[in-house]
């Protein structure tokens, strides 16, 4: 399928005082394309949404809207409808006269939100107030709203949030069938690295109000091109040392528990002081001693079962180590024990160590 560009956004800017909310902001968004923007609260997520809709203007930059730039016009001209956090439905209204709004203060008669109840399953329902519904319904009646305006971008800020998580897993699913069925364009607001990754097909991740990476989920997994991309997708363990060599394809790292190799394809760095970074599923673990590389003495401080997976948390040395290794094959290891640690050279990141500090630059502060 050939995609045209639904939406540009070009060197976005956004301050409020001295505070920068977005800084040089930009990316494409695809026609059909279901579109994260990942990121931590105070990330800058929902402004950029706003300056998307036409809610705020930016400082700088430009909003392109199917090749027209839609920067200075009125919300209700730029072809897009956005689903603000929470719903916003009126609790003095009913599901119809909520999903009916847009089109009653128009002036408008139209079947499109009986259509749109239809495509949500909530056309029974159309006569019940807000509160006599479940939180999955609500958030049901605020897409419909959304689907009935007719707009062919959709933006969607943090939709699943007041959810709990079985319904959160199970409506995400729906939310992108629906999407990709009456071939529209989204962009979601997430904070929820798992929500992000499960239904997009590309993300972006935003921290302090600037673009830290791009990119589809499993690329942005597999090599997150920053610190704090890697540690907020997941969990990581991270040791920092400095590159004294290579050679075979991989780069020697000299760290306070001996020296780590690395794939040279793995490392965003090729010289200098670095972090190096290893997933907890990353990490094998071992009762004897084995001929693979980065292997370490470890002692077993705590085990935590968390059903599939079994926590092991190690110390080597001085390091505080996470495994999750599966539960079939770690019911023997106990607290105290000594065991062997793997480090994969294929699956350990390298990153530059941050100028910032490093608790400040994995955390996002």
């Amino acid at each position: 399928m050939s995609y045209k560009e639904a939406l540009e956004v070009r060197h976005v800017n956004k301050s409020y005082g001295k505070v920068r909310a977005l800084v040089d902001v930009s990316f494409t968004v695809r026609e059909g394309e279901y579109f994260c923007i990942l990121g931590p609260t105070g990330a800058g997520k929902t402004t950029l949404l706003k300056i998307i809709s036409g809610l705020l203007k930016p400082d700088k930059g430009k909003v392109i809207v199917f090749g027209e730039d839609v920067t200075n016009l009125p919300p209700e001209v730029r072809n897009i409808s956005y689903m603000p956090q929470g719903y916003a439905l009126f609790s003095h209204l009913t599901v119809y006269e909520n999903v009916s709004y847009s089109q009653w203060i128009k002036g408008i008669k139209s079947d499109k939100p009986l259509e749109a109840l239809r495509i949500v399953d909530l056309e029974h329902r159309k006569d019940n107030y807000p509160y006599e519904l479940s939180g999955g319904q609500q958030q049901r009646v605020a897409l419909a709203r959304v689907l009935a305006s007719g707009s062919k971008i959709l933006l969607l800020d943090e939709p699943l949030s007041a959810l709990d998580v079985v319904l959160n897993i199970e409506l995400r699913r729906e939310l992108r069938m629906m999407v990709k069925e009456l071939k529209l364009t989204a962009i979601h607001v997430t904070h929820n690295t798992a929500e992000a990754m499960s239904i997009a097909d590309r993300i972006l991740v935003l921290r302090k109000g600037r673009v830290e990476q791009i990119g589809k989920a499993h690329e942005i997994y597999d090599i997150p091109s920053t610190i704090f991309t890697a540690g907020f997708i997941s969990e990581i363990n991270y040791i920092d040392g400095v590159i004294v060599g290579s050679g075979a394809g991989l780069f020697y790292i000299k760290t306070n528990i001996g020296t780590i190799s690395i794939l040279r394809e793995r490392s965003h760095v090729r010289e200098g002081n670095v972090i190096v970074v290893f997933r907890p599923s990353d990490i094998r673990v071992f009762k004897r001693a084995t001929n693979d590389d980065n292997v370490f003495k470890a002692t077993v401080k705590d085990v935590e079962f968390l059903g599939l997976i079994t926590r092991l948390h190690l110390r080597i040395k001085t390091w505080d180590v996470i495994a999750d290794v599966w539960t079939s094959t770690s019911e023997s290891y106990r607290k105290n024990e000594k065991v062997y640690v793997v480090f994969p050279p294929e699956w350990g990141i390298v990153y530059q160590y941050p100028k910032e500090g490093l608790m400040l630059e994995v955390l996002g502060e």
